[in-house]
């Protein structure tokens, strides 16, 4: 066996170390990129899953003043307190989960409609944010009807309904019973976005005293309250001077991290003294912080909720399945689509740009659009059903059913142009050598089709099925745009329920619990469609 020089054995190491690092060189940037927007992301999703966090706060503990004052009338003489004296006050929270459920409100009044004064304003969105009655200078309008709030909300105190004026669309303002010739909604070129009612027939009508309506809302519903006591230790001595009843404030903190409460709950609440002194007693005279919980980890609790006991998760996840019947459909049309758009006429390709711009085109502006088209009372496709003699056309966004259509159809119609394009690169890969044997044999368009077309196209409709299914679990876009989620929550999927648990309930660690249970739910349906669908595939 031939020995290895000295000299080539330094060549050979040294070519291999540089080959080591030229190829590190390329992989560690690749490494760190895949760390940053892949895994730590996915790591921390699913360790927040099993804490409770609000997505903004670190642990920090509460810090209070507190003043001694004489629980006697005499005052002749001067009290210490010591240093180092123990502090401790029990507290109650009482957390709040949110609901959208609809409330109804009845018109108290008559509220007549002419031609020359056909569209009339009952007041802006304080008239739905008040729940028990609306006023101005025609008086009281509208008024809550309490027997109709669903069974399971406890009673409901004013202050309980809260609705941001950023998201008044999804209040989906509309007729218990359908009144004929006036449509309600709000305007939103006033200041205070106005609920108005329009006539839509040039003649006089009137909307009787009892009349109601529904608007969705936020309902904040009290969750079990919670007892925690709280300790706090006296930095420095105090004393409360003769001829006075109260000390000087002195600044505490509590030895634990974690809320204490609201401001206002806590002023004025008495603290018990450890050792006791005789003839005093302690009391908060002002917060400085309540304190935040930060990230607290509560292991499977998250899960237990979702699963067990949280209602709209099963509602919400129900929604995201129906929504998935736009899958099938979606195909059908991009796929009729691309067989027309595959024939060899001239200026066929204009027809696929045009078909294609919807995948391109912003969602809000497209949701603008068919909101446009989709109005009960002024859209193209309610007027032209009323032309054609239906006289009380669907509600399209404000039905809990037509809502679901509506939002199918406007996503197929978005993506069709997508998959077409899709389908129409499978089409022109099929040789055309099948189809003239196909002929010659006497074979008749249909099973041309049927026998030779889809089967070659088995491949994209593999790729087609299994994205498509991947994206609905993911459905959020055109619910957020076109119906916000409602009517009462008809439109709302798992991802709108995880965006509003996170962004706009501060629950970040239950929002990233409802992600992981996606995340396992996306795995399963697509390693059910590889095992079942993939082994049809012909390539």
């Amino acid at each position: 066996m031939a020995q290895v020089s000295p000299d080539n054995r330094k060549y050979i190491f040294q070519k291999r170390l540089q080959e080591a690092l030229t190829a590190w060189g390329f992989l560690l940037p690749n490494l760190i990129g895949f760390l940053l927007i892949t895994f730590f992301p996915i790591f921390f999703t699913f360790y927040l899953a099993f804490t409770e966090w609000d997505g903004l706060s670190y642990a920090s503990p509460a810090k209070v003043r507190v003043a001694f004052k004489r629980t006697t009338e005499a005052t002749n003489t001067t009290i210490t307190i010591p240093s180092g004296a123990k502090l401790s006050v029990k507290t109650r929270k009482v957390g709040y989960k949110d609901a959208q459920i609809p409330i109804t409100y009845k018109i108290l009044q008559d509220i007549v409609l002419t031609p020359e004064e056909n569209t009339l304003s009952l007041g802006d969105m304080n008239a739905l944010r008040q729940w028990t009655f609306y006023t101005n200078e025609r008086g009281q309008i509208l008024d809550i009807v309490s027997e109709k709030l669903p069974k399971d909300v406890p009673p409901v105190k004013e202050g309980d309904l809260f609705f941001s004026r950023t998201e008044i669309m999804s209040a989906n303002l509309r007729w218990e019973t359908p009144v004929e010739g006036v449509a309600i909604g709000l305007d939103l070129t006033k200041p205070g976005h106005e609920i108005v009612v329009r006539s839509t027939k040039n003649e006089r009508v009137t909307i009787p005293a009892g009349t109601t309506i529904v608007a969705d809302m936020f309902l904040k519903l009290p969750e079990a309250p919670r007892d925690r006591e709280w300790f706090f230790e006296l930095p420095q001595g105090t004393t409360i001077p003769a001829g006075k009843i109260e000390s000087a404030p002195i600044s505490v903190q509590a030895t634990e991290t974690g809320e204490m409460g609201s401001e206002t709950s806590l002023l004025g609440m008495k603290l018990k003294i450890e050792p006791a002194v005789e003839g005093v007693e302690a009391y908060i005279k002002f917060v400085q912080a309540t304190g935040n919980n930060g990230l607290q980890f509560v292991g499977l609790r998250n899960f237990e909720d979702i699963l067990l006991r949280d209602t709209r998760f099963k509602e919400y996840l129900f929604n995201t399945f129906i929504f998935l019947l736009g899958i099938p459909l979606g195909m059908m049309v991009s796929l009729i689509m691309a067989l027309a758009m595959n024939m060899p006429l001239k200026g066929i390709v204009a027809f696929r740009v045009m078909y294609f711009l919807p995948v391109i085109s912003n969602i809000v502006a497209v949701a603008l659009v068919w909101r446009w088209f989709l109005n009960p009372d002024y859209g193209i496709i309610n007027g032209i059903l009323r032309t054609i003699g239906i006289s009380n056309p669907p509600n399209w966004l404000g039905d809990k059913t037509w809502a679901k259509v509506s939002i199918i159809v406007v996503d197929v119609w978005k993506g069709a142009g997508y998959n077409m394009m899709l389908y129409l690169a499978g089409l022109q890969g099929i040789s055309q050598d099948f189809y003239e044997a196909a002929e010659i044999d006497g074979a008749t368009p249909w099973q041309q089709f049927w026998h030779i077309t889809w089967p070659l196209l088995s491949p994209t409709n593999f790729f087609i099925l299994v994205m498509g299914i991947i994206g609905g679990f993911q459905a959020f876009g055109t619910q957020y745009a076109l119906t916000g989620g409602g009517p009462a929550g008809a439109t709302t999927t798992i991802v709108y329920y995880v965006y509003n648990n996170a962004f706009k309930w501060g629950k970040m660690g239950y929002a990233s619990a409802i992600a992981v249970i996606l995340f396992g739910l996306v795995m399963i349906a697509t390693l059910l469609q590889w095992i079942f669908t993939e082994k049809n595939v012909e390539y």
